[in-house]
């Protein structure tokens, strides 16, 4: 993975460094972040098509459960598309929420611990033994 560069070459603007569990203490602090301790939480919900929605709603409903029960983070399967997997695993599973109202404000979600794609993960089984298993 290529270094995210410290200012646009073009305009020479600093760019942020990208959001992980170690740049999370350095966020302005008007962004929410997680609540709980991401290092102490396990995997309970494997959830099929991490999309926009998923993101946006049920991942929030599972980061606001973590802060009293860490048995509740999220692994995510892209059935599909790695695009998901690429842009949140450099990040740690971590993403941006953004409230829009009258009162408007981020919000850094960390439920998904763990992004997968189906498709890739059966490509590298199938690829161990040059060709695809089958059950006796």
């Amino acid at each position: 993975m290529p270094a995210i560069p410290d200012s646009d070459p073009m305009t020479q603007t600093p760019v942020p460094p990208r959001l992980s569990d170690t740049t999370l203490a350095r966020l302005p602090p008007q962004v929410r972040v997680p609540a709980y301790d991401r290092a102490k939480t396990r995997i309970g919900v494997v959830h099929f098509g991490p999309g926009a929605f998923h993101r946006a709603h049920q991942a929030v409903y599972f980061d606001d459960l973590l802060a009293s029960d860490p048995d509740w983070a999220i692994s995510a399967v892209s059935l599909h598309s790695a695009g998901v997997r690429d842009a949140l695993r450099p990040q740690d599973g971590l993403y941006t929420l953004a409230l829009l109202g009258e009162q408007p404000a981020l919000r850094v979600v960390g439920s998904i611990r763990e992004v997968l794609c189906a498709r890739d993960q059966a490509r590298r089984r199938a690829g161990a033994s040059g060709r695809p298993r089958r059950a006796p």
